[in-house]
C-alpha cells in the first residue's frame, strides 16, 4: 500500500493549546488563533482504482480512527472530505493523518478557521518524501506582526524521534539558536511555535528566520504563519527535504496588482560553501546575490524598482537558478494587507505535466486560479483536463511565460457551478510546467479566505 502523510490536520472545535515534554515549549495544537476545521482532498493518479484508507493518529501516536473511503476512488478521479461532517465517530481535536492506498495519490489539506475568519492549504507528504532532515525558508517571531510554527509529524510508528531545530538570521546567515532533543511519539505531531521558544529573536529586525530540522528518525513537517492584524491572517507551506542544484520557479508574484504584493524567499542548503544564484522575472528584470550556509533572503517584489506594477503589468513569474551547484528552495507569500497565502516554489518540473487535487468554481462561495509557468525552452500550448471530463486549451505560451485559469463563467471556465475537482494539466511539446493553485471567496469576506498550493508534476 502507497502511503502519504498529512502532517497536520486541525478538525473540530480545537481552541487554545496545552503544552506536551519538556525538552522544548511543544504543544500538541496549534497556537495560530481560530476555530479550526479541515477537508482532504484526493486526487487517483495512477491507472486503476484506489481503495483508500485515512488513519487518524493522536497525540500519543495511537489510531483515534480509521476511515475507509467509499465508494473506491476511479482513475483519474477525486473525492473531498470535509471531515467535521463526514468522519463518523471522531472526536474533537487535533490530528496527525496517514493515507494510505494501492493506486498513487495527491493530496491536499484545506484549513479554514472562523473567529479570526482564515484558512491554508498544503500538500500531503509522499512517503518518499519523507526524510531525516528539513528546511523551512521563512519563518516570524513578530516580525511586522508575523508569528510562526513548525509542524512536525513522526513519520515512523515503532519508535518516538529525537528532533533538534537549528535557526537562522536571515540577515546574516548566522545560527542564533538551536532547539535540541524535543521528542515526538511515532505516528504522532507536534507543533514548536516560536513564540513559546524565548531564546529565539524578535522583532522587526531580528524576526525573521530560517530554519533546519534534524532527526534520528523520518519526518514530515509544515510551517505556519499568522497575524492577527486586520481580520487576521493565516498560511501555511511544506516543509522541503531537498532542493535544486539548478533551477526552481514561482509562478505567481505580485507588485501592487489589485493591491497584491509578494515576497519570493530563497534558502541555500548546503551545510558548507556559499550559494551563487540568479531570479530572472519573466518581464527580463535579474537580481544576482549570495546566500551563506542555511541562510534565507526575501526578496519583496515592491522593493525592486525595475518591476513593473499595477493591475495590468504587475503580475509576473521568476525562475531562480543556482549557479554554482549548491542545493536551494524558495518559498512565495502573496499578501494584501487584509489576507495571507504561500506557496512552495517548485523544484521538480516535467514534460509530463502537473496534478492539481483541487480545485473549485462557486464550491460554498469558493473559486480558484491555476497559474501555469512554462518553465521549457519553446513555446507551449497548455491544456487543462478536469476530472469531471471538461478541458480547456490555451495556445502559445512563451517559455517563462504563464496563463492565469480562472474558474469563474466571466472568465471562460468550462466547469459546471459547485465543482470541487481535480486536475491535470499538460503541454502540448512536452515542455515542463509548474503550477500553483489559489483559492478565494467570491463574495468579499471580513477575513483571510485565500489559499494556495503548488501543484506536483507527474
Amino acid at each position: 500500500m502507497r502511503k502519504l502523510l498529512v502532517s497536520l490536520l486541525i478538525l473540530g472545535m480545537v481552541l487554545g493549546y496545552g503544552y506536551v515534554g519538556t525538552a522544548a515549549a511543544q504543544t500538541d495544537t496549534t497556537r495560530a488563533p481560530g476555530t479550526w476545521v479541515s477537508s482532504i482532498n484526493i486526487q487517483n493518479t495512477g491507472s486503476g482504482d484506489a481503495t483508500v484508507t485515512i488513519t487518524f493518529n493522536d497525540a500519543t501516536g495511537a489510531a483515534a480512527t480509521t476511515f475507509n473511503a467509499t465508494p473506491v476512488i476511479p482513475a483519474g478521479g477525486s473525492r473531498s472530505y470535509y471531515v467535521p461532517a463526514e468522519i463518523p465517530g471522531l472526536a474533537s481535536g487535533q490530528y496527525s493523518v496517514v493515507v494510505s492506498s494501492d493506486q498513487p495519490l495527491q493530496v491536499v489539506a484545506n484549513a479554514t478557521s472562523s473567529g479570526p475568519l482564515t484558512s491554508g492549504a498544503y500538500q500531503g507528504v509522499q512517503d518518499s518524501e519523507i526524510a531525516t532532515t528539513l528546511y523551512f525558508p521563512g519563518l516570524y517571531k513578530d516580525y511586522y506582526g508575523f508569528f510562526s510554527e513548525l509542524v512536525l509529524q513522526n513519520a515512523e510508528a515503532t519508535a518516538a524521534t529525537n528532533v533538534d531545530i537549528t535557526f537562522y538570521n536571515q540577515n546574516t546567515g548566522a545560527v542564533v539558536t538551536t532547539v535540541d532533543n524535543a521528542s515526538i511519539p511515532g505516528n504522532a505531531s507536534r507543533v514548536f511555535a516560536l513564540q513559546d521558544l524565548g531564546n529565539v529573536p524578535s522583532g522587526n529586525t531580528n524576526g525573521l528566520l530560517s530554519v533546519k530540522v534534524t532527526s534520528d528518525r523520518n519526518l514530515a513537517g509544515i510551517a505556519n504563519i499568522w497575524n492577527a492584524a486586520t481580520f487576521g491572517q493565516f498560511s501555511d507551506y511544506n516543509a522541503f527535504n531537498t532542493g535544486s542544484t539548478t533551477s526552481l520557479y514561482a509562478p505567481a508574484l505580485y507588485k501592487d496588482y489589485y493591491d497584491f504584493n509578494s515576497a519570493l524567499t530563497v534558502q541555500n542548503l548546503n551545510a558548507s560553501g556559499d550559494a551563487s544564484i540568479r531570479i530572472t522575472y519573466s518581464n527580463g528584470t535579474v537580481v544576482n546575490d549570495s546566500l551563506v550556509p542555511g541562510q534565507s533572503k526575501e526578496y519583496y517584489q515592491p522593493n525592486n524598482a525595475s518591476l513593473p506594477s499595477g493591475d495590468v503589468a504587475g503580475v509576473f513569474s521568476a525562475k531562480v537558478e543556482s549557479l554554482n551547484g549548491a542545493t536551494i528552495v524558495a518559498l512565495v507569500s502573496v499578501n494584501d494587507g487584509k489576507t495571507l497565502a504561500s506557496y512552495n516554489g517548485a523544484n521538480v518540473a516535467t514534460g509530463t505535466g502537473t496534478s492539481c487535487p483541487v480545485v473549485l468554481k462557486e464550491f460554498y462561495d469558493f473559486f480558484s486560479a491555476q497559474t501555469v509557468q512554462n518553465v521549457g525552452s519553446v513555446a507551449t500550448d497548455i491544456t487543462i483536463t478536469y476530472a469531471s471530463g471538461q478541458n480547456r486549451v490555451f495556445p502559445g505560451v512563451a517559455p517563462n511565460g504563464t496563463v492565469n485559469i480562472i474558474e469563474l463563467a466571466s472568465a471562460g471556465s468550462v466547469l459546471p457551478n459547485l465543482s470541487s475537482v481535480s486536475a491535470v494539466i499538460t503541454s502540448s511539446n512536452n515542455q515542463p510546467l509548474v503550477a500553483v493553485v489559489q483559492e478565494n471567496r467570491i463574495t468579499p469576506q471580513n477575513g483571510d479566505t485565500l489559499l494556495a498550493y503548488t501543484c506536483i508534476a507527474r
